[in-house]
Parts: structure tokens; sequence; C-alpha cells
């Protein structure tokens, strides 16, 4: 399914701010983009679908809004 991709904080410093991109589910979005960009290989993120946070994989359906953000930190 073609879904629009949105990076946050200082993920923008490895991949574009938004763009769109052809995946089956959410592992497989980032097994590409791990592949396509090394820097995101081990990197722990945190991935919402439609403005939800997923722990594990979600099939996506098409024009879905994947959102990658790093983790939160502070206190």
């Amino acid at each position: 399914m073609r879904v629009q991709v949105k990076a946050f904080g200082a993920l923008t410093d490895i991949l574009e701010k938004e763009f769109y991109m052809t995946a089956v589910d959410t592992e497989e979005l980032l097994t590409v983009l791990s592949h396509q960009h090394v820097a995101l290989a081990h990197r722990k993120l945190l991935i919402a679908v439609n403005n939800r946070i997923i722990n594990d994989p979600v099939v996506l359906q098409e024009n879905d809004i994947v959102a990658l953000m790093p983790p939160y930190s502070g206190g």
C-alpha cells in the first residue's frame, strides 16, 4: 500500500520530513528504510499509524499516515 511517512525530531537528519512509500506493513516499511538508510538500522523508534502509537507490526492500508519518532526522553 502507498502510505505517507512523516519523520520527527532527530530522524529528520536521516530522512526527509515527509515522503510517500509503498509497504504492506510497518515491519516491511522499517526494513526497507533500514536498508536505504543504514543509520536507522539499530535505532529505537516510536511508530504511530494514523495518530496511534503501535508496539506490534500493523498491516497498512492505502493512504495511511505513518509517523516515525525518536523515543520520548526527559523527566
